[in-house]
C-alpha cells in the first residue's frame, strides 16, 4: 500500500504572511494538529509548517515576551515566525513502512506528502495510519511509542509551578 492511498489529500495550507491565528483557526475548523506553510497559494511549494504544539509553546508560552518585546499580541504574529521549517516529508508513492520509519526516527504523529517539486499533496498521520491502512497493530503500537519516548540527551524538567515561572 502506498502513502498516497491512506493520506490526507490537499490541506488546507498557509502563506508566512497569515497570523498565527489564522493557523489556530484552520487547525480547530479542519480538526487537524498541523498545518503545513507554502510559498504562495499559486504555486503550493512547501516551506515549513506549523503545528498545534508550536503555536502553544510560541504563542501562548512567549506571549509575555512577544507583547513587552514587540508591542504585538502573539495571535496577530505572521506564522513564518513559528513555523519549522525542516519539515519531514516523504512522497505519494513511498511505501506505509518508509511512513511509520520517519515517524519513529524523527517523533511525529504527521508528515506532509510532497512531490519532487517539493508542492504539497497532503499530510499523512497515525491516525491515516491507524483508520485506513491494514498495519498490523503491534507495529503502530511500536511507532507510537517510539514516538513518545523523550529523546535520551534530554533531561527531566524542573517541577515549578505556573505563578513561579510568571513571576
Amino acid at each position: 500500500m502506498r502513502i498516497a492511498d491512506v493520506m490526507t489529500e490537499n490541506p488546507i495550507c498557509c502563506i508566512p504572511s497569515d497570523s498565527a491565528q489564522v493557523a489556530a483557526l484552520i487547525m480547530r475548523d479542519e480538526g487537524v494538529g498541523i498545518v503545513p506553510i507554502v510559498g504562495s497559494d499559486k504555486n503550493r511549494v512547501l516551506i515549513g509548517v506549523v503545528t498545534d504544539r508550536d503555536l502553544c509553546l510560541a504563542a501562548i508560552a512567549q506571549r509575555h515576551e512577544v507583547l513587552t518585546a514587540e508591542g504585538q499580541d502573539p495571535a496577530t504574529v505572521p506564522i513564518e515566525r513559528y513555523m519549522t521549517s525542516s519539515v519531514v516529508s516523504c512522497h505519494p508513492d513511498d511505501d506505509l513502512d518508509r511512513a511509520l520509519r520517519l515517524m519513529k526516527e524523527n517523533r511525529v504523529r504527521r508528515i506532509v506528502v510532497v512531490d519532487e517539486q517539493n508542492v504539497i499533496h497532503g499530510v499523512v498521520s497515525l491516525a491515516d495510519l491507524v483508520r485506513r491502512a491494514h498495519i498490523p497493530p503491534e507495529m503502530l503500537v511500536e511507532t507510537l511509542a517510539q514516538i513518545c519516548e523523550p529523546p535520551a540527551n534530554e533531561s527531566k524538567a524542573k517541577a515549578e509551578s505556573a505563578s513561579e515561572r510568571l513571576g
